[in-house]
């Protein structure tokens, strides 16, 4: 099994990410840490403690950073709903941890002792702020996996995804850190789908927990039909699934850096050619998925949502 921590900011395809990582007998989620994003930190820490209600998890939630490094908060309430999960009312039960993001993640890898990884789902500052504040923690990260960037077309503007124009000063500081680091970007993700036959055979399981995942999907699949797609782009399950089977995906390594000065550019994923690393210590530390077998991907992302019917 691998024990791992999971940042994110639910959020429905965090939904969907954190109900794959609960059902899957490969990894051991030993803490949810939330960070603004899709949603408010206030939202985004409620919906991960709701998921864990829900899929009757008994896991820390603990809440972090409420906005970027430096610049302005960027949500996506146009299309995860106002609440970040489709408007859908779930329980909650417990409470958000007593210990803050920064602190959970920074405790939890030292005691761990190498073995942790991390799964990063939303914008990236938590990590920036954990290895800003805890440089000695960097070695106790035994992989980092992230969905964010792209280096093709973006997803707010022409060059920037969500999650790295969210906080692209944050992602700059994590690429650049030297942690070994997985990206599943939409250079990838752009190709993991969730078509509307499939959320037909879902939502004909049936099933309380089921349910009400299928109106959170049913609310996103609206999105997407607006811009002409029946299905759902599946950016952060996959991220997940190359975590549980990291032959799913492709990969070519890079070193990367993120634009974070220029306005135009804002969260731009850069190659670093060996030319331009100088003394800098640069290397390549960042393996980014580039194709992924969307049949096995898919067949697990329903073989595990399966076991919550």
């Amino acid at each position: 099994m691998k024990e791992l921590i999971i940042d994110c900011d639910p959020g429905i395809d965090d939904a969907l990410a954190l109900f794959m990582a609960f059902a899957s007998d490969k990894l051991l989620v030993r803490g949810i840490t939330t960070v603004a994003g899709n949603v408010s930190s206030a939202l985004t820490a409620r919906n991960a403690l709701s998921l864990c209600t829900l899929a009757g998890q008994d896991i820390e939630v603990a809440s972090g950073a409420s906005g970027p490094l430096v610049g302005t908060t960027h949500t996506a309430a146009n299309v995860h709903g106002e609440n970040g999960l489709g408007n859908v009312n779930l329980p909650v039960a417990g409470g958000i941890s007593e210990r803050g993001a920064e602190e959970l993640l920074y405790q939890e890898l030292l005691r761990a002792g190498g073995d942790l990884e991390i799964i990063a789902l939303g914008p990236l500052t938590n990590i920036a702020l954990l290895i800003e504040k805890h440089p000695d923690v960097l070695p106790y990260i035994k992989k980092l996996t992230i969905m964010g960037g792209s280096l093709g077309r973006g997803n707010v503007t022409p060059h920037g995804e969500f999650n790295f124009y969210s906080d692209p000063l944050a992602a700059d500081r994590v690429l650049r850190s030297g942690i070994p680091i997985h990206l599943v970007g939409l250079d990838v993700t752009n190709q993991a789908l969730l078509h509307g036959e499939d959320i037909d055979k879902m939502e004909a399981w049936g099933g309380p927990v089921i349910s009400d995942v299928v109106k959170m999907i049913r609310y996103y699949q609206r999105f997407y039909r607006s811009m002409g797609l029946d299905g759902l782009k599946m950016h952060d399950p996959l991220a997940v699934a190359a975590v549980i089977d990291p032959t799913l995906t492709e990969t070519t390594a890079y070193a990367l850096r993120v634009e974070h000065n220029d306005q135009e550019t804002m969260g731009k994923v850069c190659i670093i050619d060996e030319s331009q690393w100088g003394n800098a210590q640069l290397f390549k530390n960042v393996s980014v998925s580039m194709r992924v077998n969307q049949d096995r991907f898919l067949s697990l992302f329903m073989r595990l949502m399966r076991s919550f019917s």
